[in-house]
């Protein structure tokens, strides 16, 4: 086996700075989206830590939103890390953030209104 003698041997985390590439203007734009999405897709809400699981409606439709709004945060917002699980009767968008970004992931919850955490 051959390997490069610049390679590492071990590769480390690399660190995501936690900022977001939108400007005011587009932010308040993307946080109605959100809302909007939040507000008549999500069924069930549990928070562990720096991970948000989102409980959703099981419709096609809803899956197609969810995904788009993720990957379209995950481009402004690389420190977001989203998921989608599918079950046979439950479909779930989790949403993770490092713990230096606890509060963004806080502020994200908030978004949902008055809906309790579990």
């Amino acid at each position: 086996m051959t390997r490069c003698a610049d390679a590492p041997d071990i590769i480390g985390p690399v660190d995501v700075p936690i900022v977001c590439s939108l400007n005011a203007e587009a932010a308040d734009g993307r946080i109605r989206e959100w809302r909007t999405f939040l507000s008549g897709s999500v069924v069930s809400t549990e928070r562990r830590g720096n991970v948000l699981r989102l409980g959703l409606v099981v419709s096609d439709g809803v899956l197609a939103n969810a995904a788009d709004l993720a990957a379209r945060e995950k481009a402004c917002c690389p420190f977001f890390d989203f998921a989608i699980e599918i079950e046979p009767e439950a479909r779930t968008l989790r949403v993770e953030v490092p713990e230096e970004a606890s509060q963004v992931l806080e502020d994200f919850a908030r978004l949902l209104g008055h809906r309790d955490l579990e």
